[in-house]
């Protein structure tokens, strides 16, 4: 009897035994599943900047919920970094796709537009000279370079877009009366040009023959309704025959600017649609700059254009210019 006991009271030790040990593995599996299945929908996360440009310092932080490691990518191939709150600084303009990654697997992705970094004009760095307000129809103008230290010059008279002149003294005749700009480059620097108007007073004579370019204008033989479809026609050159340039329009230039930027195109075949001037200066978000420069700097890019306008000359299909907008995307 007392044999059966002492092998009932074993078993029920063992029994209880064997309950506390599933009860600990039970909880021990519940607790690690419990802090491994944190739900991911609570990454979030915020960025604040003066300006989002290029060297413009950006402040990343974290607002998730229960996060305790941090893994930040910033979308231009840096490093990571495992900071809460970091802060960072694009060199390059695009767009940038963030990834922030907690607690080892909860992701949240945004897409950021970086800008071009902004210049701010220098002042003492512009050209100086001296023009005066009006002169006579017929008369030479006579300029020249006061700019300390300067080596090369560019100089336009407002009335071709090339480049009338490359000397520090310069002198021109203007074609027609009425106001023009004129316009200097020193040392190549295209974000200091200094651009100054002149009137140019026409005489009596001139009024005359201003006036006989306007009936010119009107004869129907120069109607550019009447032109041929895909092209327009120039103005009356000496001999007196008319001249044909080849017509393209906005969209398909802004194809051929992102062949040259994907490498699929040569620059020069936008020689044949510009005017006097093969390198003209144009306008790049907001700043001055060369056709030539412009396809450097787009060189071997994938670009997305937000606005382009062409300036014609008038009367013609011949572009002395235009004003472009755009961003560069992930390069190849």
């Amino acid at each position: 009897m007392s044999k059966r006991k002492n092998i009932s009271s074993h078993l029920d030790k063992s029994v209880i035994q064997m309950f506390i040990v599933v009860f600990l593995i039970a909880n021990v599996t519940l607790a690690f599943k419990y802090i491994n299945d944190t739900p991911c929908d609570e990454v979030l996360f915020r960025h604040s900047a003066n300006a989002y440009r290029v060297g413009e310092m950006i402040k990343f932080n974290d607002v998730s919920y229960g996060a305790e490691s941090w893994n930040w990518n910033f979308g231009d191939g840096s490093e990571m970094s495992s900071q809460k709150n970091p802060l960072y600084i694009y060199s390059e303009p695009g767009d940038y796709e963030i990834r922030l990654m907690v607690n080892g697997k909860c992701e949240k992705t945004e897409t950021i537009s970086i800008a071009e970094k902004l210049v701010l004009l220098d002042t003492t760095k512009l050209p100086k000279f001296e023009l005066p307000k009006s002169i006579t129809y017929g008369e030479v103008l006579e300029v020249e370079d006061q700019t300390a230290n300067a080596t090369s010059w560019e100089w336009r008279f407002g009335e071709t877009a090339g480049a009338n002149a490359t000397t520090k003294k310069a002198s021109y005749l203007y074609e027609t009366p009425g106001l023009k700009t004129v316009s200097l480059i020193v040392n190549n620097d295209l974000n200091h040009i200094r651009k100054k108007k002149i009137n140019v007073i026409p005489t009596p004579e001139s009024k005359e023959k201003v006036a006989k370019m306007k009936r010119q204008r009107r004869d129907k033989r120069l109607d550019l309704n009447e032109a041929p479809k895909g092209s327009e026609v120039l103005a009356e050159k000496p001999s007196g025959k008319p001249s044909a340039m080849p017509f393209i329009t906005t969209g398909n230039f802004e194809n051929k600017i992102k062949m040259v930027a994907e490498g699929k195109l040569n620059p020069q075949v936008f020689s044949e649609f510009f005017c006097d001037d093969k390198n003209p200066l144009i306008v790049v978000n907001g700043r001055n700059s060369t056709f030539n420069s412009f396809c450097e700097s787009i060189s071997e890019q994938k670009i997305k254009i937000k606005s382009l306008k062409l300036i014609r000359k008038s009367g013609s299909n011949c572009i002395t210019s235009f004003a472009v907008e755009y961003k560069k995307s992930k390069l190849f």
